[in-house]
C-alpha cells in the first residue's frame, strides 16, 4: 500500500535568485541619480574655490604705483588674447626698454608665443615670431624675472 500526499493548497514557489527587472531598474536609477547629484555638487564646490578668472588674475599682481606698468600688466595677464595681440607692440617695447625683469610682462610674452605657435590669426605673424625669438634668446640671466 502506498500513500500519496494530498495537498489542499499548492506549495509556495521558491523566490527567484536572479535579480528581477525591477531591482535592476531601481539600482540603475539610483546610480544615475548619484552621478547627477555628485556632479552638480562637485561643480558647485569647485566653482566656489576657483573663483572668477578675472578676479584670480587681478590678485596676481599688486598695484606698483606706476599706472603705465599696471596697465601693461593687466593686458599681459588678464586681458583677452585679442587685446594682447592688438597691443603687442607696447608690451614688446616696454619689456625691452623699461621693465625687463617684470615677471607679469613675461607672462604676456608667453601668451603671445603660445598664440603664435598655435596658429592664432595675427597680422604679420612671421615678424612677430622672429621678434619673440630674438627677445627670448637675447634675454640674459640678469634681465629674466626672478
Amino acid at each position: 500500500m502506498r500513500l500519496e500526499p494530498i495537498f489542499l493548497l499548492a506549495p509556495k514557489p521558491k523566490p527567484a535568485s536572479v535579480p528581477t527587472r525591477r531591482a535592476f531598474l531601481i539600482a540603475g536609477g539610483t546610480f544615475f541619480a548619484g552621478i547627477g547629484l555628485g556632479g552638480a555638487c562637485g561643480y558647485a564646490a569647485g566653482s566656489r574655490v576657483g573663483g572668477d578668472s578675472a578676479d584670480a588674475s587681478k590678485e596676481l599682481f599688486e598695484p606698483s604705483g606706476d599706472s603705465q606698468l599696471d596697465e601693461l600688466r593687466r593686458i599681459a595677464v588678464a586681458a583677452p588674447l585679442e587685446e594682447l595681440i592688438e597691443k603687442r607692440g607696447a608690451i614688446l617695447h616696454f619689456i625691452v626698454v623699461d621693465y625687463p625683469r617684470d615677471k607679469h610682462l613675461w607672462v604676456g610674452i608667453e601668451r603671445l608665443v603660445k598664440a603664435t605657435l598655435h596658429g592664432q590669426s595675427i597680422n604679420e605673424r612671421r615678424s612677430l615670431a622672429l621678434w619673440l625669438a630674438k627677445l627670448i634668446e637675447g634675454a640674459t640671466q640678469n634681465s629674466r624675472p626672478r
